[in-house]
C-alpha cells in the first residue's frame, strides 16, 4: 500500500513530440495550489483556471 501521492512531475502524461519540442506545460505546474494563475499578453491580463470539474477556462 502506498501512503505517500507522487509529486505532479512523476505524472506527467505528455506526448513525447511534445516534450521533445520543448513547448508541454503541465497544468498542475502552471496552475498550482490554487488552480489558477493570471497572464499578461498584449497589455492585458487573463486569467486561467481549473474548474471543479478539470476543465480549463481562459477569461479575460
Amino acid at each position: 500500500m502506498k501512503t505517500q501521492s507522487e509529486p505532479p512531475s512523476a505524472k506527467l502524461a505528455m506526448p513525447h513530440a511534445a516534450i521533445k519540442a520543448g513547448y508541454a506545460l503541465d497544468s498542475a505546474v502552471l496552475l498550482g495550489a490554487k488552480g489558477e494563475v493570471e497572464i499578461a499578453h498584449q497589455g492585458e491580463i487573463y486569467r486561467l483556471r481549473r474548474t471543479r470539474q478539470g476543465k480549463l477556462i481562459l477569461t479575460k
